[in-house]
């Protein structure tokens, strides 16, 4: 859905077919994607369409808390519930995220429930970087109750099986890497939306932590990426080659040095340009 979802950047509408848990019973609904302010290196695109998935329930309750932490020095246990924040009431874990992240090295009030009793307790949140960004670390896990089994769906591939799946998934992120860069040359696609090799250092880190899987589409991801790339008619680029190649091929001679030499010195600007313009964002968002 994810992938879908980001093939429509810069489109005006989309449509969705949706169905009630466990019914086939499908309907068709039109989003309105005009004022779509999706921001691909901050957001999920599901969620900034502000639809929620279902997911594994996380409370506000530790189940977990790290030795020599911010939370164990502030006193914290394992079955604490996060009751308020500074006196705001609490009732889902990501609150308490972005209150520890946004107040690094800042003392936080909290009111916990023990055992049925009542505690104040203060908060310093340690202080890490992430990003050349400051951040509140707390060391503490939040209890996590999954998702029942009957939202969960696993898919087995035999070898033949995987491989087409493999090759349709591929076929995909071609499509959806061509698809951008026609948008990046109409204006559909902001150009800040291209990315550097900080940008890909970031997320391949980022990846990394979601497991082995993750990693490995991320590579797959920019390897096609690359590949497309590749194949721009550029002089410098295989595909500026392949150009040469056909011209030769419709004239019956090679194409002059001259002009293969004219050709090699626009193609190394226009990828100059185009790298440095990478760089500029990738340090835009540090």
């Amino acid at each position: 859905m994810r992938l879908q979802l980001v093939s429509k950047i810069g489109d005006q509408q989309t449509t969705v077919s949706v169905a009630p848990f466990g019914s086939d019973q499908r309907q068709d609904k039109t989003l309105d994607l005009r004022h779509w302010a999706f921001e691909p290196d901050k957001q999920d695109p599901v969620s900034s369409l502000g639809i929620r998935p279902r997911g594994p329930q996380i409370e506000p309750v530790l189940s977990e808390v790290q030795a020599n932490s911010a939370a164990s020095k502030a006193g914290l246990q394992a079955g604490d519930r996060i009751v308020k924040v500074d006196g705001q009431p609490l009732t889902q874990w990501m609150k308490f995220v972005t209150f520890v992240r946004d107040n690094p090295g800042k003392p936080l009030a909290l009111e916990i429930e023990r055992q049925g009793s009542a505690l104040s307790l203060t908060l310093t949140p340690d202080t890490k970087s992430v990003n050349g960004k400051a951040e509140g670390f707390a060391g503490v896990v939040p209890k996590i109750i999954p998702l029942p089994e009957e939202y969960k769906t696993i898919r087995q591939y035999g070898p033949f099986s995987a491989i087409l799946e493999a090759t349709d998934k591929t076929w995909q992120l071609m499509k959806l890497t061509v698809s951008m860069l026609g948008k990046l040359i109409t204006g559909d696609v902001k150009l800040n939306n291209l990315s550097g090799p900080i940008s890909i250092a970031q997320g391949a880190g980022m990846s990394a932590e979601f497991g082995v899987i993750y990693y490995l589409m991320f590579l797959a991801l920019i390897s096609v990426n690359l590949g497309i790339i590749n194949l721009f008619p550029l002089p410098v680029l295989d595909g500026g080659h392949l150009l040469f190649l056909a011209i030769e091929k419709l004239k019956g001679g090679p194409v002059s040095e001259r002009v293969q030499d004219f050709s090699y010195r626009i193609g190394s600007i226009l990828l100059v340009l185009l790298m440095g313009l990478a760089l500029f964002n990738d340090f835009s968002r540090l």
